[in-house]
């Protein structure tokens, strides 16, 4: 028996069924998980000339007026949905992937940044997720690998965007992290030997549960810090390297929309 067919206590369709009732929900084919702060969401959801939904639709996200969390837009004959500031990891990741799956998305880009292990990989970097380390207790749940990948279509069509826009895009292999204060010299050691070259918190189990759910995903962003010889480069980098991850997914959005 596969894992997506395991009989559990919990599913998303019954807390789905009590959160909505008889109200309407969402009709959403596409779904981004901003793993961004507030400046790095906002850039986004401007882009897309996005609108907030206005009620509470996802697991742990209150919406109120003056805080939206979930906000949709349309691309063709896609409805989206993005989510923004999908700050708590793995655990949240692999809630949202499963409700979203629950709501009928079968498109999910995560929209991130991630540190780097190694100093060829500077600041700044636009990458691609071309696989997720299984380093973190969440996507266990959902998978006895111990490297899970991203939709190989997904992959070659953010190439090909990147491509015409003459960004170049780096692929690397991404660990997942549980603890943000807990990350030492003999933790990147690990992550290196294992083959990682960068870390956050969030691609593995976005991975892996979209893999259970029956959804394709790809994770993009860029380097926003450095742990290399023990000492950490830290956030502070031009907000014009969120503008370029901003355009990638964009256009991947309506290269999606256009059939890809």
């Amino acid at each position: 028996m596969d894992r997506a067919s395991v009989p559990r206590y919990i599913t998303p369709d019954a807390i789905l069924r009590i959160r909505y009732g008889d109200r309407p929900r969402p009709d959403w084919s596409v779904a981004v998980l901003c793993f961004r702060g507030p400046g790095g969401s906002e850039a986004l959801v401007e882009k897309l000339h996005a609108r907030p939904v206005g009620v509470k639709t996802l697991y742990a996200l209150e919406e109120s007026s003056d805080r939206p969390f979930v906000w949709q837009t349309a691309l063709g004959s896609d409805r989206i949905a993005i989510v923004t500031q999908c700050l708590w990891g793995a655990p949240q990741t692999a809630i949202l992937v499963e409700e979203l799956a629950c709501l009928g998305v079968r498109t999910i880009l995560g929209f991130g940044v991630a540190g780097s292990l190694y100093a060829d990989l500077r600041k700044g970097t636009q990458i691609v997720a071309a696989s997720g380390l299984v380093t973190d207790g969440t996507s266990r749940a959902y998978t006895d690998r111990d490297v899970v990948m991203p939709d190989a279509g997904l992959a070659t069509t953010l190439t090909a965007v990147a491509a015409r826009a003459s960004v170049p895009l780096v692929p690397v292999p991404v660990a997942t992290i549980d603890a943000l204060y807990r990350e030492t010299e003999a933790d990147v050691e690990r992550w290196r030997a294992a083959g990682a070259r960068a870390i956050n918190m969030e691609t593995a189990p976005l991975y892996a549960a979209s893999a259970t759910c029956g959804v394709r995903s790809l994770w993009l962003g860029h380097v926003s810090d450095s742990l290399v010889n023990q000492e950490w480069e830290s956030w502070v980098r031009p907000a014009a390297l969120t503008e370029v991850t901003v355009a990638l997914t964009v256009a991947l959005l309506e290269t999606i929309a256009a059939g890809a």
